[in-house]
């Protein structure tokens, strides 16, 4: 059979199946958006966006205030995740990941990224044991309130200060004066589960 004449076929099984096809498309596309991804898809996307507001997802770079990599962490978020010890000296658990200094950390994006998600779940863990997931579905600064969203304001500006800006309705802000309002709106309704545990 030559090609033409398996185009024509195809053509005309399309034309008289038309309506099942269409149905199938529709039952696939509605599948997709009610069955929940596996955990930490939507994770994922929120470190990539994280990582492209933070440093426009470059592994290597150090900000004037010291801050590093793609996620911009600090020596204090280091220590929180157990990558360095109370001295600023790089861990064992940095150590797993080949990192000994600041450049094998620039030069990890596995060790970055094992970083961020243990200080994602050690954030998430104050953010309760504080209290401030009460504020979730309430408002800040006029900007609906979200796991997500408080997690990512808490990236930016740490616990304590989100705590005050909920408490006070305040704005508060980094280092280079970027509201923790402004992370909140971008980074609402992701669904961070995998590491915002119950």
């Amino acid at each position: 059979m030559n090609v033409k004449k398996l185009r024509r076929k195809l053509r005309r099984w399309v034309r008289r199946n038309r309506l099942y096809l269409v149905l199938a498309c529709t039952v696939a596309v509605l599948l997709l958006l009610l069955i929940p991804g596996e955990s930490g898809d939507e994770y994922d996307d929120f470190l990539n966006d994280l990582g492209s507001r933070e440093s426009t997802n470059d592994y290597t770079v150090v900000n004037r205030f010291g801050y590093m990599g793609r996620y911009q962490m600090g020596t204090l978020a280091l220590k929180e995740t157990g990558f360095m010890d109370e001295n600023g000296a790089w861990t064992s658990l940095a150590n797993s990941y080949g990192i000994y200094s600041q450049q094998d950390f620039l030069n990890s994006p596995e060790g970055q990224d094992a970083a961020v998600r243990a200080y994602h779940e050690k954030t998430c863990t104050y953010i309760k044991a504080m209290g401030l997931d009460e504020y979730v579905g309430t408002t800040y600064c006029g900007i609906p309130v979200t796991e997500s969203g408080l997690l990512a304001a808490c990236h930016l500006v740490g616990v304590v200060s989100i705590k005050k800006g909920l408490q006070t309705g305040q704005h508060v802000y980094d280092g280079n004066h970027v509201s923790a309002a402004v992370y909140m709106e971008l980074f609402a309704y992701y669904d961070i589960s995998s590491v915002w545990k119950d």
